[in-house]
């Protein structure tokens, strides 16, 4: 059985917690279905990880593209 990729589109919030990641802000990326459950998935861009929940479907492009936004910001990693 493989994995099927999808896009999704990053929301994320202000606050100064998201500094370091709010260039992400509208981005896209590419992640596999089986990451997500419930609704929500983990995604980690450079030495954070980042808790993100499903808040709805952005249909504004191409193609509708479900959008995640960051609920919580791990402190860095390295």
């Amino acid at each position: 059985m493989t994995d099927q990729a999808k896009r999704i589109k990053l929301d994320i919030p202000d606050g100064p917690e998201y500094d370091q990641v709010r260039d992400m802000h509208g981005h896209t990326v590419t992640v596999f279905e089986s990451t997500e459950v419930n609704g929500r998935r983990s995604l980690k861009i450079g030495s954070r990880t980042l808790a993100l929940q499903r808040v709805g479907v952005d249909e504004s492009g191409d193609e509708a593209m479900e959008v995640f936004r960051a609920q919580s910001i791990s402190e860095p990693s390295y």
